[in-house]
């Protein structure tokens, strides 16, 4: 699930080998906070344009795949 948000808001896409450095902190029994770098291990800042509103969809699309919500 962190993988899907990291790749969807542009912080760690799956086709960047040089992407932002990142830390996932879990800080509730069901939550978890992603903090990141907004400039890659080359030197390039991240576009992340609409990163929160990819996020959210990233994670409301896991949470019907898996039964726990109706969408939107």
């Amino acid at each position: 699930m962190t993988r899907k948000v990291l790749d969807a808001t542009g912080i760690e896409p799956d086709d960047a080998p040089a992407a932002c450095r990142w830390a996932a902190l879990r800080n509730q029994a069901h939550g978890l906070d992603i903090v990141a770098t907004v400039i890659h291990r080359d030197g390039c800042w991240a576009q992340l344009h609409n990163d929160a509103y990819f996020a959210r969809s990233t994670c409301a699309d896991s949470a019907y795949d898996r039964g726990l919500e109706e969408p939107q």
